[in-house]
């Protein structure tokens, strides 16, 4: 079966009986960029009555699911959230639901339907990317091989992430997994058996 992820951040709001419930969905790498995320939200959300969340990560044949019902009845959340994302079939996909309670107790069914139903807002219009397995590489390399280096990484399409430039250039790249052998095979002849290139696998967590 076709995996997806988002393409950008989408939004969604639904209101039920008085409480708001703002949902935020996006792509996410890894377990730390989901700690960040969630932190950036307390912190704008300082607030909220409870900030329910659901992710599906997938590293290599890995599948990481996780959801939270950040102090709402159990089962009434978290689940809910993370049904959305397995039957659009999302992976490295997050979706945060933020609620602000609003005087009203609404019971387990209408919880349970108002956070999936946030989640589903969220995510109606966005159009979802193929999902395709990524290679996280750190490649440091000499000035003057900048202009070939660039060549290379256009050629295989490779993605940085991250860049420093000190005595060398440092950078941090993903590449799909079925271009990386070529990837690497390209940067070994540039750098010749010289060691002017170090390269390196990152583990994305």
């Amino acid at each position: 079966m076709p995996e997806f992820t988002f393409t950008k951040l989408s939004t969604g709001n639904y209101k039920e009986k008085g409480s708001s419930f703002y949902a935020v969905a996006q792509s996410t790498s890894g377990i730390n960029e989901v700690k960040s995320l969630l932190s950036n939200i307390k912190k704008e959300y300082p607030d909220a009555s409870h900030i329910c969340y659901a992710y599906r990560i997938k590293t290599g044949q890995r599948l990481d699911e996780f959801f939270s019902d950040s102090g709402e009845p159990k089962g009434s959340a978290g689940q809910h959230i993370l049904n959305v994302l397995k039957r659009k079939y999302l992976i490295n996909a997050i979706i945060i639901v933020v609620r602000h309670f609003g005087g009203t107790k609404l019971g387990i069914p209408r919880l349970s339907h108002a956070y999936n139903t946030a989640a589903e807002i969220a995510i109606e219009n966005e159009t979802f990317t193929p999902w395709l397995e990524k290679k996280r590489l750190c490649i440091t390399y000499p000035y003057k091989l900048e202009g070939e280096m660039k060549s290379i990484l256009t050629k295989n399409q490779a993605l940085v992430v991250n860049e420093d430039f000190g005595e060398k250039i440092y950078i941090q790249l993903e590449i799909d997994v079925e271009l990386a052998e070529k990837f690497i095979a390209s940067i070994k002849e540039l750098s010749a058996g010289k060691k002017q290139i170090i390269m390196e696998d990152q583990k994305v967590y």
